[in-house]
């Protein structure tokens, strides 16, 4: 059955009922026939995406993708569209880039064919927020920060969290690669998308790896003579407990100093008398012992030795092929931990890293040795994942977008105004997110048709308006809005008190005939009489 739209009366009442009703509305619109059938197709095949190609030679995707950015009518264009999705984002003559209309770049940029991975509709105009987020290193960063932390979670649907710390660091700290994981546990998935869109265990494991930790003991290795020059420097000793595992220990210094002084050339000593090898292994990293038995020669410990072959790489291996190749850092990585050397070294270690953790039958989880666990972690190799990759929920926020537009569009059917009005704070937090000066935002608004009926609208620009220079286009606007609105800054109608209000004026506006334009102005306090702008128009 083909969907119709409910819509009750006009201007601001008949918003209200809209907003009122526009969840049930838009559930019902994805569940009529033809907008059904699209939304199964790309739910299933808009997350495997590997190439433009398949993308338009399937119309359903094509047809859910254009709609997603309004561009419905471009669904013939197949040549246009292509040469939209392939444009290369970084070259400035590129067509996406040069299109005045934005949505353009809006689309090549969430699918990214020219790169390597997809992006989140809209993640563009969030660029702050995300070079905020990437300078945040831990959960604590995030949750001490509450204007960061709102906007973030406001993007993932959460914001009624915001005050529910403990909760959301569980889910900040979550290893995704973990089934068994905090995040990994909860019904609800948008908890773990929090949590692998912000990284920050990826962040940790980065740390905590071996070339993190050389960083931290880069220029203090030759430094540490005797172990209380190691229990003196608490943020070194931690990170190289919970390289091995042993974080546990983390104030034991009696323990500590036990091990870290014996002398592991004689079976009997404190650290080989331990059922656990990896306390002879820390141990042998720093060699206290033997640098204490040769005091006249020269000394260079493991440690300074491993620091200086990860320092003479530029970048830490990128896959297990990457590390295996580079001979001598992987001996070191083996001697680091304390591994033997066995005949095929580089086959085990192999198998090691392509073991899955989260299987019990693995060979990682079968393995006794409590060494190799935190070898394979400490290399903190990335996931390889073959083709290209989309984000998490890649397919259902695009699906989203499209619903919404499709109610739009089919409400812009009845009443153009109400599509105008229900679009706005969108439209509106687009133009912002992607003009940096306030000036570039309202040319940016002259140059949205929607943005401009809409502010024409409410601030009751007279015909005239339209032959102004755009320069002064843009001084009146902003003189009216100032004095209708008490700023002329854009990003100031985002705020949800000053966008109802604009929402509102606008819909008061567009009803009345415009014979009557002028005087319901004056009865609505509107800024067209008096002050300097009757000077503009020579009124």
């Amino acid at each position: 059955m083909t969907f119709s739209p409910t819509v009750l009366g006009s201007g601001p009442a008949g918003y209200a009922f809209l907003q009122r009703t526009r969840a049930d509305q838009q559930a019902s619109l994805a569940r009529s026939p033809d907008v059904a059938r699209n939304i199964e197709t790309a739910r299933d095949r808009l997350g495997t995406l590997e190439s433009a190609d398949q993308l338009l030679n399937n119309r359903a995707l094509l047809t859910v993708a254009l709609g997603a950015f309004g561009l419905d009518e471009d669904i013939q264009n197949r040549a246009f569209i292509e040469k939209v999705l392939t444009s290369d984002l970084s070259d400035d003559t590129s067509l996406a880039n040069k299109l005045a209309d934005k949505r353009y770049r809006e689309l090549a940029e969430t699918f990214n064919f020219f790169g390597e991975s997809a992006r989140l509709p809209g993640a563009a105009k969030e660029d702050r927020i995300r070079s905020q987020l990437a300078e945040l290193r831990t959960a604590d960063d995030l949750l001490t920060n509450p204007p960061l932390l709102r906007a973030t979670l406001e993007r993932f649907g959460l914001e009624s969290d915001r005050n529910n710390l403990f909760f959301l660091q569980r889910v900040l700290e979550s290893d995704l690669a973990d089934n068994s994981s905090f995040a990994n546990r909860l019904s609800d998935p948008r908890y773990a998308e929090l949590a692998g869109a912000l990284g920050f265990a990826e962040k940790r494991a980065a740390a905590d790896s071996i070339y993190g930790f050389a960083d931290r003991a880069l220029g203090k290795a030759a430094d540490l003579q005797e172990p209380s020059d190691l229990l003196g420097d608490t943020e070194l000793l931690a990170a190289s407990l919970r390289i091995f595992g042993l974080q546990s220990d983390l104030g034991r210094e009696d323990f500590l100093t036990s091990v870290l002084s014996s002398d592991l050339s004689d079976d009997s000593s404190f650290a080989n008398q331990l059922d656990d090898p990896r306390y002879a292994a820390w141990s042998d990293l720093f060699g206290f012992a033997e640098r204490a038995a040769a005091p006249n020669e020269a000394y260079v410990s493991k440690l300074q030795s491993f620091v200086e072959t990860v320092a003479s790489r530029e970048t830490p291996p990128q896959s297990a092929k990457d590390f295996l190749q580079d001979a001598k850092l992987m001996l070191k990585v083996f001697d680091f931990f304390g591994l033997p050397l066995r005949s095929d070294s580089a086959a085990f270690a192999n198998r090691l890293i392509a073991s899955d953790k989260n299987d019990p039958t693995s060979l990682i989880n079968v393995l006794p040795d409590p060494r190799l666990k935190p070898f394979v972690a400490a290399l903190n190799l990335p996931d390889q994942q073959p083709g290209r990759s989309h984000p998490p929920g890649f397919a259902d926020a695009i699906v989203d977008i499209y619903v919404e537009r499709q109610f739009e569009i089919r409400i812009g059917e009845a009443d153009p105004n109400m599509r105008l009005a229900l679009g706005l704070n969108r439209d509106l937090a687009q133009v912002v997110a992607k003009q940096r000066s306030n000036d570039a935002q309202w040319f940016a608004v002259l140059a949205s048709n929607p943005l401009r009926e809409v502010f024409e609208t409410a601030l009751n620009t007279p015909d005239s308006f339209n032959r102004l220079d755009i320069d002064r286009q843009v001084e009146d606007l902003k003189i009216r809005a100032n004095e209708r609105f008490g700023t002329d800054r854009l990003s100031d109608f985002t705020a949800p008190e000053t966008l109802d209000a604009l929402r509102e004026r606008f819909l008061l506006f567009a009803d009345l005939p415009s014979a009557t334009t002028t005087p319901a102005s004056a009865l609505l306090g509107g800024g067209a009489s008096g002050g300097v702008l009757p000077l503009l128009y020579g009124r």
